[in-house]
């Protein structure tokens, strides 16, 4: 079985325990003040964005989003929600590890949440790399991490060692903060923003 199609069978089989069904708090806060730090909309890429929750809400607060996911399901979900809040989204079916070759350069922002995680280790070096070659020169990543203590994955752990070593090659990290409004069973995020190199 393909990666599609097993993501593809989670959806069918309602096996989405990381789907919040709503846009986090801190997307709200992100895309608010993104808008009023910027020149403008940010063009901002969400990878495996699922049913997009946190796209819609990029989208919300007028960013152009871009939304990509593995899962025909997922995104025809996210195609429904998207037209019943009046929303534009471009929603693209995409390895996060292969994108598009004219996306080079494309993206203001990456929001990335719960995709890194769920990728198996070996596939997480050529994802970032992705994500540093569709971001424009001096780019931003934001990145909502969870450091948890549960054996295996995915979830996998994003400690602190870990998303540094994996970030450094490619971005300047320029902070990280604990999220405080995660819901009861994510308590252990971080946000962490970075600038592409």
């Amino acid at each position: 079985m393909s990666r599609a199609e097993e993501w593809n069978q989670r959806y069918a089989e309602g096996r989405t325990g990381w789907d919040l069904g709503a846009v986090p708090p801190v997307v709200e806060r992100e895309a608010k003040a993104r808008l009023a730090s910027a020149s403008g909309p940010s063009r901002v890429l969400v990878p495996g964005a699922g049913k997009a929750h946190d796209a819609r809400g990029w989208a919300r607060h007028g960013h152009e989003v871009t939304a990509v996911d593995l899962a025909p399901l997922a995104l025809e979900a996210a195609r429904e929600l998207a037209e019943a809040e009046g929303l534009t989204l471009e929603l693209v079916q995409a390895d996060v590890t292969a994108l598009p070759d004219d996306w080079t350069d494309r993206f203001d922002l990456v929001w990335e949440q719960t995709c890194l995680c769920a990728l198996p280790p070996e596939l997480r070096v050529p994802y970032l790399d992705e994500l540093a070659r569709v971001l424009a020169p001096g780019a931003e990543l934001l990145a909502l991490l969870w450091d948890h203590d549960m054996e295996g994955g995915p979830p996998y752990a994003m400690t602190q060692p870990l998303v540094e070593s994996l970030l450094t090659p490619r971005f300047e990290i320029l902070g990280r903060e604990a999220v405080e409004d995660s819901p009861a069973d994510r308590k252990g995020e971080w946000l962490w923003r970075a600038r592409v190199r």
